[in-house]
């Protein structure tokens, strides 16, 4: 048994996992009374035209952040994006609306401060178009996953 027990040989990322719970697990209340967050995933319509947005909104519900109030101040955001296939796809960030504040995904995510201060309830939105189909054709969805971290107070504090 003990030979067993000393061949035994976590994998990286097993390892990777349990040093990470380990260290929420450590960080205890404090990080949780100071982090509160909302996180929405959504698959797009399909983009059908280069060059022509599609846009998805994120906002949280209230069931899912019941503690979000009209107080609340972003402090961080963090966006990704992904899709099949080749095409070259743009993504934005936005808050409020396509035409507000947006900053663009480097790659395929994005974690920004661009939009502290800002109400927590957005919304935010990613706004996506396809720039070269490559080979593939509409249409071409875009499964997205925006998180805020927000503050319950006028000035919130940035992470």
């Amino acid at each position: 048994m003990i030979s067993m027990i000393s061949s035994f040989r976590l994998t990286r990322p097993l390892r990777q996992a349990g040093l990470c719970l380990l260290a929420a697990l450590l960080a205890g209340p404090t990080s949780a009374a100071a982090d509160l967050a909302w996180t929405l995933d959504r698959t797009s319509t399909g983009l059908q035209a280069l060059g022509r947005p599609v846009v998805v909104v994120y906002a949280p519900k209230s069931k899912t952040s019941p503690q979000l109030t009209s107080n609340a101040r972003i402090t961080q955001v963090y966006a990704s994006r992904d899709y099949e296939g080749l095409a070259q796809v743009s993504t934005e960030l936005c808050w409020g609306s396509p035409k507000g504040l947006c900053v663009p995904l480097q790659g395929r995510h994005i974690n920004t401060s661009a939009f502290n201060g800002k109400p927590a309830n957005g919304p935010l939105l990613l706004v996506h178009r396809v720039d070269r189909w490559v080979g593939d054709h509409p249409p071409l969805f875009v499964r997205g996953t925006v998180t805020v971290w927000y503050a319950d107070q006028p000035h919130a504090q940035v992470r």
